[in-house]
């Protein structure tokens, strides 16, 4: 008797959670690739900081293109001050690097991630 009252319940409630669970799946996703790519950009900012500060006669955009690696992403590299290790007052490097992305899924449109990395002038 219970049997027949009970049927299709569990159609419902799988059709009651298979969205909570797709959502909680694309957050991850989304979440997990972007937290990736600002990672991977500031690596990038970090490294290339690092360079210029050790050899300030290096184009930053030439160190990040040898970065990047199969990355396909365009980006833009600024670099502060314009002129790089040349008093003790100008002893720092900053590289902020800035790189448009869409979400992998599309449903979120687009995002831009900003690396930005300050390394001491050792020459």
């Amino acid at each position: 008797m219970y049997a027949s009252r009970e049927r299709g319940v569990a159609a419902v409630e799988f059709a009651l959670i298979v969205p909570l669970l797709l959502a909680v799946l694309f957050g991850v996703v989304e979440g997990g690739t972007r937290y990736t790519q600002q990672n991977q950009v500031t690596h990038w900012a970090y490294l290339t900081a690092r360079d210029l500060s050790i050899d300030p006669t290096k184009s930053a955009t030439t160190v990040v293109n040898g970065l990047k690696g199969s990355d396909t992403a365009s980006y833009t590299v600024s670099v502060s001050p314009s002129t790089l290790c040349t008093s003790s007052a100008n002893n720092q490097v900053t590289i902020t690097i800035t790189s448009p992305r869409t979400s992998p899924s599309g449903l979120f449109g687009n995002y831009t991630i900003k690396g930005k990395a300050i390394a001491r002038c050792e020459a």
